[in-house]
């Protein structure tokens, strides 16, 4: 009885690899918009990479489009003329931040010369935010400030903005200006990430003080990054102030991630052309 298990087992499972082979096998068997790979996975940053082929002389036309959780991405579309079924196309595109927000679709249409559609083909894209990708989607909003562990947030301070961009630069719009201190008298220049490709570790900041032609590079610990929360922690010369705080007292900064607006304003009330006096390269500090 075992042995007759046995064999009917082994048919059993001989019959679902032959019927997955040939279901494999035929997504590509009638397609007349063959794509190397039906599935990809990938970070934000990185490139989407697929080779389209031809299988009926009738199409003259590829077009492409991006999808994202269900709607089309407006503005997005790639037209490629189509001479024979030898041609092939080298399809590449950035993952960029808000792909991650649903299911990225792009969708490969093939036109015949009356522009009727021919058959279409889906790339399916599983996204991944990175941390970069996270701290550049948002603006970061401070809800509290701890210097060597006491509050010492202020009801000012609750205004203060960051920005960091996706090309490396840094704006800072501190609302209510009793808020910010000296910090209204900076010149705002730069951002650097540091960790790896999917994970944070730390951030620079780079600022100039006022009419300095130094840049003032500070280093912030990440304590926590997720998609509502950035905590950040600098240690301070706090000495001069005497007994508890040393020339290393920790100050943490907790941030909640907030919607970029058209509300957010760089140097606020004030004109950001007054803050140039010192040359700023993104990406190179």
């Amino acid at each position: 009885m075992k042995n007759v298990c046995k064999i009917i087992g082994c048919i059993s499972c001989m019959l679902l690899v032959c019927f997955s082979c040939e279901k494999n096998e035929s997504i590509h068997r009638d397609s007349k918009v063959i794509l190397d790979k039906l599935l990809f996975s990938g970070y934000t940053g990185e490139t989407v990479r697929a080779t389209v082929t031809y299988g009926s002389s009738d199409i003259k036309k590829l077009e492409i489009t991006k999808w994202v959780n269900g709607e089309q991405v407006s503005g997005y579309g790639i037209i490629v003329p189509v001479n024979s079924t030898s041609d092939t196309y080298e399809f590449e595109q950035e993952i960029v931040v808000g792909d991650e927000e649903g299911t990225l679709i792009y969708t490969f249409s093939g036109y015949n010369a009356e522009n009727k559609l021919v058959d279409a083909s889906d790339l399916a894209v599983s996204v991944t935010l990175t941390d970069f990708g996270r701290l550049s989607k948002f603006d970061w909003k401070l809800t509290e400030q701890t210097t060597n562990g006491d509050n010492t947030t202020t009801d000012a301070m609750l205004d203060n903005v960051y920005r960091l961009n996706n090309d490396l630069s840094w704006e800072y719009d501190w609302g209510d200006p009793a808020g910010a201190g000296w910090d209204v008298l900076n010149q705002y220049c730069a951002w650097k990430y540091i960790g790896t490709e999917l994970k944070a570790d730390s951030i620079y900041l780079i600022k100039y003080g006022f009419l300095s032609t130094t840049p003032a590079i500070d280093k912030y610990e990440i304590l926590r990054l997720d998609d509502f929360n950035l905590w950040i922690q600098t240690f301070m010369d706090l000495s001069w102030l005497g007994d508890p705080y040393t020339a290393e007292t920790p100050v943490v900064e907790k941030y909640v991630a907030i919607p970029k607006s058209s509300g957010f304003t760089p140097y606020r009330g004030e004109n950001p052309a007054n803050y140039n006096w010192a040359p700023c390269s993104p990406g190179n500090y």
